[in-house]
């Protein structure tokens, strides 16, 4: 008896693709990454599928090709559904969702979504009367598809974003699903710096553990921009700030998220190329690695993935950073490199950042 195949519709194809790369946390641009996708079925028990197969159905260009069921059974399992069928219900609630704020999905075709369009006119009441029906609550996928649209609207809007930020800036969905989940640290976001001034004003970090979480995510974002832009003035202020004003303890930062968390940490490496010696970067990195290989037993996955990438983001734009350190991080972390692509731990730290790379918005498909 022939084994069933199942039609995908362009938009299902499309979701299965970014749920695998959810799930193993890079990109797969290449019959190597579909190699190593293979590899990971094995070390979750699961039959394995070709290479060949995952090459065909997801990046073969003109590819009609029409999967087994069992192939769509094992690739929803891999990503931790119970088969293909909720998986499948699970994407077409999310288009459903999608349909809310008017984003339609035609084949061949690229449209703006009502709320991109509301966006992009300045016609801005009817997005803050929707935005505001929503709490934290809100399921995590559709938070992400919601802030995957403010994203796409505020980056490609023709018009300034400072009118959005200073009315939208307060709204809990779009600190969370926006600001938050959608952090944007290369600023390609036009304004987004007044943004995150709006999203950081009012906010005292001794309030509460989130008031905590949110003065350290957004002023450590600031700082990094800053930094990097050679913005000496506002990176020094901004770095008394963060390291001699409040100077937060790990102790104090338990309670947060781990990215905000690792940022203040690691990022107190940019503020002694301001205000201290390569003698007092250097102590201060062996610090950092140090403390890093202790909690790192204690992390899961996704956190160590976190925490790689944030080091090492700042140890490649951190020139006095010897190679020395970029191995031992490499070292530390080598059952995080052993889940990608072979050649990523061969390479250097900063042809490997893309792979390693934890920001939500490089991860969806912005």
């Amino acid at each position: 008896m022939p084994k069933p195949k199942y039609i995908l519709s362009p938009y299902l194809k499309q979701g299965l693709f970014w749920k695998v790369i959810e799930t193993i946390a890079f990109p797969i641009y290449t019959k190597a990454d579909c190699r190593k996708v293979c590899e990971l079925f094995e070390l979750k028990g699961l039959p394995v599928i070709s290479e060949s197969t995952l090459y065909r159905l997801f990046l073969l260009e003109g590819s009609d090709n029409i999967p087994y069921l069992q192939t769509l059974d094992i690739l929803a399992k891999f990503c931790n559904y119970k088969d293909w069928y909720s998986l499948e219900k699970h994407l077409n609630e999310l288009s459903t969702f999608e349909l809310s704020f008017g984003k339609v999905h035609v084949k061949n075709r690229s449209t703006l979504s009502l709320l991109t369009s509301c966006i992009h006119h300045n016609e801005l009441k009817s997005v803050y009367d929707f935005s505001e029906q929503f709490d934290g609550s809100l399921e995590l996928q559709k938070k992400g598809a919601l802030g995957e649209e403010f994203y796409k609207a505020l980056k490609t809007n023709p018009n300034k974003n400072d009118l959005f930020f200073k009315n939208f800036s307060k709204l809990p969905i779009v600190r969370e699903a926006f600001f938050e989940y959608m952090a944007d640290p290369t600023f390609i976001i036009p304004s987004y710096e007044i943004g995150l001034k709006y999203y950081l004003l009012g906010i005292k970090p001794e309030q509460s553990s989130k008031s905590l979480q949110d003065f350290v995510f957004g002023n450590c974002l600031l700082f990094r921009y800053y930094f990097l832009d050679n913005d000496k003035s506002e990176s020094k202020k901004l770095g008394i700030k963060l390291y001699e004003t409040y100077n937060f303890s790990s102790k104090d930062l338990a309670s947060i998220h781990i990215f905000p968390k690792i940022r203040f940490l690691a990022y107190k490496i940019f503020y002694l190329n301001i205000n201290g010696t390569i003698q007092e970067i250097q102590k201060y990195e062996i610090w950092l690695l140090n403390y890093v290989s202790k909690i790192t037993q204690k992390l899961t996955l996704e956190e160590k993935r976190i925490v790689l990438f944030t080091i090492a983001d700042v140890f490649v734009n951190n020139t006095s950073t010897k190679v020395d350190m970029h191995n031992q991080l490499k070292l530390i972390f080598g059952d995080v490199l052993n889940t990608l692509p072979s050649f990523v731990s061969a390479t250097s730290l900063k042809d490997a950042l893309p792979y390693l790379n934890r920001n939500a918005a490089k991860i969806w498909k912005i």
